[in-house]
């Protein structure tokens, strides 16, 4: 009886207790003014822009996406954020017609300037142009408070696919490996004729041949390729001029289907045609470049340190022995420290593959001729 009597004056009292506080809430600490959060935008007048064109807007679609030690992005904007409460920034930029849409939202903190490098992807079209085009470049950052704050437009010059640009000092020769194209049409026509030009007319790569040592089979491929080259009747001609502001650090190169169906190049296009074969079979080619010329070889076994060099310009006349007797005099004669070999293995690792290649736009290859 005693303990019913208590617990009920408990819960009277603890009615009365709640019923108080419903009744005089305890206040809310007050905070000033200046600490509570502003739900106003921050003034356009409080971010400032600055858009710049580090390579003069000049575009090498060889070289734009990848991780280039020479080269530039497309462009490079700046935002800076004077106001002390953050921003919410939608950039977007765009080369109509030419690259594919890029877009970024980024929050710049209270006081902070951030820098974003402004790279589109290039459009299937930007591997098709063989010619230094003007195009226009398009940046707009939205606020998603306030709308559009920042718009320009800035004219670039996009390049051939087929420029390289060097670098200082040949800083970006390891690029020249996007001319390798082993799985293009041309080439494979190129491998089938070199084909028809071994015993057992079979182009084994690295496979264990069947009679004979590695190295020896090897030349063989190599030089069967050399002789199909050579019906193809390719004439030497000196490098396509480069437009723009960088012709002494860039350079037109032919990719392999042009020299197979034109039947000319210079030392570094009949060079990457060669290495382009060569890399078909699943062998090792290496791209030597020297001041002033360019040959190339091929590893005489898997990862060997051992190559067998080929200055292909003695086509279309001249014998094999005399493309390995000239590549070894260009060795013989250059400093070490001027010898610029590309593994196109190596260049494959670091994530430099062959360039795009549209469909080609008529078949037939001219080393297929007799």
């Amino acid at each position: 009886m005693i303990s019913t009597v208590a617990l009920a004056a408990s819960l009277a009292g603890s009615w009365i207790f709640i019923s108080r506080l419903a009744l005089n809430p305890i206040p809310e600490p007050a905070f000033p003014a200046r600490l509570l959060p502003s739900t106003e935008p921050v003034s356009p007048l409080q971010v400032h822009y600055q858009l710049d064109l580090p390579g003069r807007g000049e575009i090498f679609p060889a070289l734009a996406g990848g991780q280039a030690a020479d080269y530039w992005p497309v462009a490079v904007l700046n935002i800076a954020n004077l106001s002390a409460r953050p921003v919410l920034q939608i950039v977007s930029a765009g080369i109509p017609g030419w690259s594919v849409d890029w877009r970024e939202t980024v929050v710049i903190g209270p006081h902070e300037t951030r820098s974003f490098n402004i790279t589109p992807e290039m459009l299937p079209l930007a591997y098709k142009n063989n010619e230094i085009r003007q195009a226009t470049l398009s940046i707009e950052v939205q606020d998603s408070a306030t709308g559009r704050t920042f718009a320009q437009q800035r004219p670039v010059f996009l390049h051939s696919a087929s420029d390289l640009y060097w670098g200082r000092k040949f800083a970006n020769v390891q690029w020249l490996a996007r001319w390798v194209t082993p799985h293009d049409e041309a080439v494979l026509q190129l491998v089938s004729l070199a084909e028809h030009l071994v015993p057992g007319g079979r182009l084994r790569g690295y496979n264990p041949p069947a009679h004979g040592n590695m190295e020896n089979q090897v030349r063989m491929q190599a030089q069967a390729i050399f002789h199909a080259l050579q019906r193809s009747h390719i004439s030497y001609v000196s490098s396509i001029y480069t437009f723009g502001n960088f012709p002494d650090e860039a350079q037109r190169i032919r990719l392999p289907r042009e020299t197979l169906e034109l039947s000319n190049a210079n030392c570094i296009d009949v060079s990457v045609a060669f290495a382009s074969a060569i890399e078909n079979l699943g062998m090792q080619p290496v791209v030597v470049v020297v001041p002033g010329h360019a040959f190339t070889g091929v590893r005489l076994n898997r990862n060997s340190s051992h190559i067998l060099y080929l200055d292909l310009t003695v086509l279309p006349r001249g014998t094999f022995h005399a493309a390995v007797a000239r590549a070894q005099e260009w060795l013989r004669n250059t400093p070490q420290t001027q010898v610029l070999t590309v593994d196109i293995g190596a260049a494959r690792s670091l994530g430099i593959y062959p360039l795009p290649l549209p469909a080609p736009e008529r078949p037939g290859l001219s080393a297929a001729r007799s």
